[in-house]
């Protein structure tokens, strides 16, 4: 699992544990990992942590050989790395959107490559999870991130329909806003207009999402592959639930 040391992927991280799964962490904060890490010992199931930069090619390499030598395959691949930054579409820069599109989407392909060639291809089997948004239209202030996300999403569908004849699902998570470290830049105007949008009056919190995917990576789930599952209290059904944006003169 990519992206390990908070949110949603320690949530996620502790319920594969709880649900049976020995677990890799990998992140660039190796003190995150191992708090995590300790979380899922605790539990009951098993953890390793590989500290490095999924943006650079080698240390994927690295990561998924360290992946094997420990436990011999990888079963689920859950892609939880990525980030963004709030800003108007016209003051997002060339190296702003590159640096966003390196992370969510270039580094998020070559993990995924690594560990279908290197171990779901061979055996045949295997679970690739890929983090999209919620709601899925664009998000003003974020359009790189949203196009970066939709990237991922398409992603998983054509892989769902490439490597099934493999036995590799393939899927997409679309979380809506979740209360946690990635909402503390935001203001709170911000998240007051983000939970106004959500039918079930609340934002989102980690384990919402990590136990659906925890699901997801049981053999009850064995034929869902190809979609997108919306996590977000029903905010893509309601829409953005603000007024328009008032026109410039």
């Amino acid at each position: 699992m990519t992206g390990g040391g908070t949110g949603i992927g320690r949530a996620t991280a502790l319920s594969m544990a709880r649900s049976g799964a020995k677990v890799v962490l990998a992140g660039r904060r190796a003190a995150l990992l191992e708090e995590t890490a300790a979380i899922v010992r605790a539990a009951g199931s098993e953890a390793i942590c590989v500290a490095g930069d999924i943006r650079e090619a080698e240390q994927v390499a690295e990561l998924v050989d360290r992946a094997l030598a420990e436990y011999g395959r990888i079963d689920v691949l859950v892609n939880n790395a990525g980030g963004q930054f709030q800003a108007p579409a016209e003051d997002i820069s060339l190296n702003g959107w590159r640096a966003v599109h390196r992370l969510s989407v270039e580094a998020v392909w070559n993990v995924t490559r690594e560990v279908a060639v290197r171990s779901m291809i061979p055996n045949r089997s295997g679970l690739l999870v890929f983090m999209a948004f919620s709601p899925h239209r664009g998000i003003p202030g974020m359009v790189h991130a949203t196009a970066a996300r939709a990237a991922v999403e398409n992603l998983a569908s054509g892989l769902a329909l490439e490597w099934s004849r493999y036995g590799i699902r393939s899927l997409a998570v679309a979380p809506g806003s979740i209360e946690s470290e990635g909402l503390e830049q935001y203001t709170d105007e911000a998240r007051r207009g983000w939970e106004q949008g959500v039918p079930l009056g609340r934002l989102g919190r980690p384990e919402d999402v990590s136990d659906v995917i925890a699901f997801l990576a049981t053999d009850a789930a064995r034929y869902i592959t190809g979609t997108t599952i919306d996590i977000d209290g029903g905010a893509n059904a309601w829409g953005s639930g603000r007024p328009v944006p008032t026109k410039e003169p």
